[in-house]
């Protein structure tokens, strides 16, 4: 997990996250943690933290990016239609 947010690679995040919840379940069945388990199941947890925060910046990021871009549409749709011509007003 912790390559995968250093890339960031979403897809890897996706899997990892998507086989953290099937599995933990599973093992939590087995009975008591050890010592170890417990640590480590510990720092797996700060990692999952680091992974759902940087999803959600970048969740805030994009929707901002979109806000945007859906604030300024027509300026967008009349740049690209503009771009369709030529000076002489000849389609390209």
């Amino acid at each position: 997990m912790s390559a995968a947010i250093a890339q960031p690679d979403w897809d890897a995040m996706e899997k990892l996250s998507a086989g953290l919840a099937k599995n933990i379940p599973l093992l939590a069945e087995r009975g008591a943690w050890t010592a170890l388990e417990h640590a480590e199941l510990l720092q797996l947890r700060k990692i999952h933290a680091q992974a759902v925060k940087i999803c959600s910046e970048e969740k805030e990021r994009l929707g901002l990016h979109l806000g945007a871009l859906q604030a300024n549409k027509e300026g967008w749709v009349a740049y690209a239609a503009l771009g369709e011509y030529d000076s002489e007003g000849y389609q390209a």
